[in-house]
């Protein structure tokens, strides 16, 4: 039997306002636009942000239930957090601290690494770290 590998895994989050959240990682985060598609209504109804090693996609609730009816009734924001990996920590807690997007201050964690959470648009949290080692 061949062995398994998984090569990425890239979330597919449903929000509510798949352009409010593309403008909120892209200015704020520093991601890139890679692929979007358009709602018929105009806007965008899903978009895909990268930046380094990072994909995220990002599709519009409503959407999302057309193609997968199971998440019909499902909270839009569940309790999900990322951990996130990036160089440059402390320019983005700079950035962001001091606003509202700050869920934890930075800090040191018990295993050593220093680390801060904040809040996305849509009320999810990242945890960011860098790895001091290189």
């Amino acid at each position: 039997m061949k062995a398994m590998e998984y090569q990425t895994l890239s979330p597919n989050i449903g929000v509510k306002s798949v352009d409010e959240t593309v403008q909120f990682y892209t200015e704020t985060l520093g991601f890139n636009l890679i692929m979007s598609v358009p709602a018929p209504a105009g806007g965008l109804q899903w978009a895909m942000v990268a930046n380094g090693g990072a994909t995220i996609m990002f599709q519009e609730m409503g959407n999302l239930i057309e193609e997968y009816p199971q998440l019909a009734g499902r909270m839009v924001l569940g309790a999900m957090t990322f951990y996130v990996k990036m160089k440059g920590m402390q320019t983005l807690y700079e950035k962001l601290q001091g606003t509202e997007y700050i869920a934890k201050e930075m800090h040191k964690t018990f295993y050593g690494a220093d680390e801060f959470a904040f809040f996305d648009n849509n009320g999810h949290i990242l945890t960011v770290t860098e790895d001091t080692n290189q």
